[in-house]
């Protein structure tokens, strides 16, 4: 008796001779095979379209075509059968062909049926080795994946692990240095976990760590929040109740702002078994701004996190020498930074901000044509405006501060002279956010009369999106000035790129500016290529009669400075007798 090695099996039999058929037939289904016939190529390949077989036996020379072609079909589709070429025409030639095709054996008819069986047991056998072979490589390919899973992933959440974070920061810091690209670190923390998960037992503590998680991954792709997380965004579980975050292409104030963003939200929204609210303290830490190396940064994060939490909890701390002394937190510094941050809140919750204003005047008209709006912080807290943007850019509440400054500054504009422009003060990140300015109601009935200007312009990187937004806020009625010209090239570079229809020379380029100089030189080359731009200079910074006579002779036409006028309440007019001045040279566009 015959070894069923077909049992469980399919079989297809290819050939125009009946009696090879028949005679193929009896011996699959001696071997247990469920045998089906076809008589030519085209029914075979019919049979193939409608089923699935384990083996094919094939005539090579059939009355519609070659064999050959199907066995290829069979071997090209991946279809998991062996296919066996019979043939009446033994020739080496066609025996190579044959195997070249793809098939398991090639026999030559008539055969012996002993013979034929054998071969037929032995294709079988292979068939089912490969299978065997394939089915352990499919679990081995699983368990590796089940490995690297618990090598690089968190088996509660799902998130990648810290030993993954890890990589992640250093590869990231890694493409930093070679393209000069900025990244930043979030470590989040859920404030009081230890009595959260007494009081719900573990099981629930996991369940909120897990829910926690998926928030972290769907709060960016919520349609009523900004977004959080990006693409190419790393999100990881660092430890117990602590979550990671790597911000590629951002900046410290960017990261602190979407940071803050993340905790103010989760103020709001309940997780967990019970559906509780929780706070986290954060961590901020930037490349290149605070560390070299991923370790290094790491590490920047953790001690802010450390300093949130001592300050209080609930709350975000950037990164800053002064928070650590010898690799230890310093209580002093961390207190005073918590008081900032308290200072901050308070002065935006009760608009404790005095605006005062300074005139730009044009030379050649002789008087006024706008005025820049400029903050001074009343909260004793802060010794200067630059304190108090120092404090938001750490806190990640610089949005929040724009707005309610704007919206104080922009309160006088009824009582602007008409066709007068007024100047206002945008941080580079609020400049570079989509609709961020345009969406705030105080600036919508007045954007013909203001002028937005960009500050600390160097920070600006991603030209491709500075551009999209220059276009969009002149859409919406906007004028653009590019603040502090005269850092190197890279301001000229970014005057070439943003094209502002105003220009505000940094004051370090007139400051003791004589005629002849270099400094005068390199003015008269600035102007010559706003003139040809059709972009409007202003010498900002004017502070005595040799330096506003030098630039008048330069052909400025726009100037500010304490010579002219100190900032006060709405809106001084300039205090100085103004030297003789040409009209503006052809080509120059007027203002208001």
């Amino acid at each position: 008796m015959p070894e069923r090695v077909g049992e469980g099996l399919r079989a297809l039999v290819v050939d125009d001779e009946e009696v090879v058929r028949s005679v193929v037939l009896e011996v699959l289904e001696g071997m247990g095979f469920l045998a089906n016939p076809a008589e030519s190529l085209t029914a075979g390949r019919e049979r193939l379209a409608g089923e699935r077989y384990d083996l094919l036996i094939i005539d090579k020379n059939l009355p519609d075509g070659s064999g050959l072609s199907l066995a290829r079909e069979v071997a090209e589709g991946s279809l998991d059968a062996q296919v066996v070429i019979i043939s009446g025409y033994a020739t080496l030639s066609s025996a190579v062909e044959a195997l070249q095709a793809g098939v398991a054996d090639f026999v030559v008819k008539p055969f012996d049926l002993a013979d034929f069986r054998a071969r037929l047991q032995r294709t079988i056998e292979s068939l089912k080795l490969r299978r065997a072979y394939r089915m352990l490589f499919k679990e081995l390919q699983e368990k590796n994946a089940i490995l690297e899973g618990l090598a690089t992933r968190d088996p509660l959440t799902g998130l990648d692990n810290h030993a993954s974070f890890q990589e992640s920061v250093s590869r990231e810091i890694e493409r930093g240095r070679r393209y000069g690209a900025r990244c930043a670190v979030v470590l989040a923390s859920i404030d009081r976990f230890r009595d959260i998960n007494a009081n719900l037992g573990f099981s629930g503590g996991d369940a909120l760590l897990r829910d926690l998680g998926a928030f972290l991954l769907r709060s960016g792709r919520a349609a009523d929040l900004p977004a959080y997380l990006a693409g190419g965004d790393v999100l990881a579980r660092f430890g117990g109740d602590t979550f990671a975050i790597l911000l590629p292409q951002t900046d410290r104030t960017g990261a602190a702002t979407r940071a803050e963003h993340l905790r103010r939200t989760l103020e709001q929204t309940e997780l967990g078994p019970g559906l509780r609210r929780i706070t986290v303290s954060v961590g901020v830490a930037a490349f290149p701004e605070h560390a070299q190396d991923a370790d290094t940064l790491i590490a920047a994060a953790a001690t802010s996190l450390d300093a949130a939490k001592q300050a209080g909890r609930n709350r975000l701390i950037c990164w800053s020498r002064e928070l650590s002394a010898g690799g230890r937190l310093d209580s002093a510094q961390v207190r005073h930074e918590a008081d900032k941050l308290v200072a901050l809140q308070r002065s935006i919750r009760e608009r404790s901000f005095q605006s005062v204003y300074q005139p730009i005047v044009d030379l050649a008209a002789g008087t006024e044509v706008a005025w820049e709006a400029l903050t001074r912080p009343m909260d004793p807290a802060f010794t200067s405006v630059l304190d108090l943007l120092g404090t938001a850019e750490r806190s990640g509440q610089v949005p929040t501060l724009g707005r309610v400054l704007r919206a104080i500054q922009i309160a006088a504009i009824h009582k602007l002279p008409p066709d007068k422009l007024l100047f206002l003060n945008v941080h580079p990140f609020e400049f570079l956010e989509p609709d961020a300015i345009e969406s705030e109601p105080a600036l919508r009935p007045w954007t013909k009369r203001v002028v937005l200007e960009l500050t600390e312009a160097a920070e600006v990187s991603n030209f491709s999106r500075a551009r999209e937004r220059v276009a969009a806020l002149r859409a919406a009625g906007f004028r653009i000035a590019v603040d502090d010209l005269g850092s190197g090239y890279s301001s000229l570079n970014h005057l070439a790129l943003l094209e502002p229809d105003f220009v505000k020379l940094d004051m370090a380029m007139i400051r003791g500016i004589e005629e002849g100089s270099r400094a005068a030189r390199l003015i008269k080359h600035i102007l010559e290529y706003c003139r040809g731009e059709g972009m409007r200079a202003v010498c900002e910074g004017i502070e005595t009669p040799e330096e506003l006579r030098v630039v008048a002779a330069l052909g400025v036409s726009l100037v500010q400075g304490y010579l002219l006028a100190r900032p006060g309440p709405p809106f001084p007019r300039a205090t100085v007798e103004l030297p003789s001045n040409p009209p503006p040279p052809k080509g120059a566009r007027r203002i208001g």
